[in-house]
Formats: C-alpha cells, structure tokens, sequence
C-alpha cells in the first residue's frame, strides 16, 4: 500500500505499537482511511490488520479495500435522504397553506360577503374589488401549493375537502346547503380534488355574494369513467353582464385542463346550476 507522504512516518509508529500488542483488527476503526495510486491518486479504502510470522519474524498482514464505490452509495443515499427530507417539508407547508391560509381566505371572504346587502352603493363597490383581490390571491396560493406538494395530504379525500367548504359558506348563509355524493369518491386523486375544491369555492362564493338564495344543493356523483360536479341555487340567478366573469371562466378553464366540461344554466330571478364534468379513472 502507498501512503500519502504525509503519513508515512505517523504509520510508521503506529506499525511498531500494533507488532508490540498484535492482535487481529480494523485499522483506524471510525477514521475516514486513504490510500494512495501508483499514479498519485488518492482514493478510500478500510484496512484490516492481522499479526503473523515468517521465518520467525514477525509481521503485519494488511487486508485493504478499496470503498470508493461504497462511499458513493453512501452519499448517493444521503443525497436521497435530504430529498425526501425536503419532500417532506414541502408537503408540510403546502397542507399548512391550504388547510389553513387558504381556509382562512375564504372565510373571511364569505364573512365580508355577508355584509354586502346592508353597506351603501360605494362601500359595496369596494368591498366586492377587495373581494376579487382575495379571490386572486387563493388562486395563487394554490398554484404555490400545487408546486409545492406532490402527493395528496394523508386524510385529505375529495369528501372531506367538500364537507369543509360547505361548512364555511353554511355559516354566512345562515344554512348549510345540502351535500350529496354518488359512487367511490374517495380514489379521486389529488389533482382533480384540488380542482373540484376551486369550482365548488368559486361557485359557492358566488351563491353567497350574490344570489340571496334559499336553497342551495351540492352534488358530486363518480359513475363509470366521469365524475360531476354539480351546484345549483334558487337565487337571482346571474344577470346576463356578468355570464363571462373571471370566476365562471375559471371553471370552464379547470374543466377544459382534465379534458372536461362545464355548463353553467341560469335566468335572472330562476337560480343557477353548474354542472362540472371531467374523466376519471373507474
């Protein structure tokens, strides 16, 4: 074996302590050991020592390894531990963001939405703009949410997240619109949940500031390859100036992303369905 120059008159003490109390063992047991090439090259190895005679004399037998491939996995498991490390954290902040931020955000909103029919004409005009802003906002939290997260939250199924927004709009009402789900909902994967919690936000946002509903149904129904989304209302129904607003593009926009379709149906004074399409696995 070829020391680093550095080296070779430490081991050359340490050679004659182990001939003085030789037994068997690992050399440098818990040191990083290296070994030099004939070209120069410096590369790890592990080294195990044995005490020996020849002709009477007696001698060190060195049983060296070369780890370079050993140390490489190593790091290279390191490397993937930090990864799934990160992975973890960024699921974290991305449950945090929607279980609570964003939660929070449409509360709020369904809680200044409730207010509207009693504020004046131009105090109205401004709330609804902050409205819009907090609607914009959501929005880009769930797309740094969606970056964020590659896997769906342990628990979080396509029925809980529903239930939660029905709840919250529920409490600006004054009732809790009536929920209905149809076939296995709960395989519906993280992508597409993501996208009914946004179609059902913005559309029961939408009954809240706008309809002066009485009743309001929420269904979500998975037969065969399709799952629908449905939401309709006894309200004012949409006035015909407001049939392309952002929020009803947004839908048609989410629908159009899984190869799905959205129909909205709706007369001033005759309530408003939406109905929400989009393919799934059966």
């Amino acid at each position: 074996m070829l020391l680093a120059p550095e080296l070779a008159d430490v081991h050359a003490g340490h050679r004659e302590g182990f001939l003085q109390a030789s037994r068997r063992r690992a050399m440098g047991r818990g040191l990083d050991l290296s070994a030099r090439r004939s070209d120069g090259s410096m590369f790890p190895v592990e080294i195990s020592l044995a005490p020996a005679q020849v002709a009477g004399d007696p001698v060190v037998i060195a049983t060296i390894r070369d780890v370079t491939a050993d140390r490489l996995a190593d790091a290279e498991l390191a490397e993937a531990h930090q990864r799934v490390l990160l992975a973890e954290d960024h699921e974290r902040i991305a449950r945090d963001l929607h279980d609570t931020v964003i939660q929070r955000l449409f509360a709020a909103g369904l809680s200044l939405q409730s207010v509207l029919p009693v504020v004046p004409d131009n105090a109205k005009v401004k709330i609804e703009r902050i409205l819009d802003d907090q609607d914009d906002a959501i929005r880009e939290l769930r797309t740094a949410i969606f970056g964020l997260s590659s896997k769906r939250a342990a628990g979080r199924t396509i029925r809980v997240v529903v239930n939660q927004l029905v709840d919250d709009v529920g409490r600006v009402l004054g009732f809790r619109p009536t929920l209905h789900f149809n076939g296995v909902l709960d395989s519906i994967d993280s992508e597409v949940t993501d996208e009914v919690a946004a179609v059902v936000r913005e559309a029961l946002s939408n009954v809240a500031r706008h309809s002066h509903a009485r009743k309001v149904e929420v269904s979500l129904s998975h037969v065969g390859e399709r799952l629908a989304v449905v939401i309709a209302d006894d309200g004012a129904g949409i006035p015909s100036s407001h049939r392309l607003g952002s929020g009803l593009l947004n839908m048609h926009d989410r629908a159009a992303r899984l190869n799905g379709t959205c129909t909205v149906t709706s007369g001033e004074g005759a309530g408003t369905t939406v109905r929400w399409q989009v393919p799934v696995g059966s």
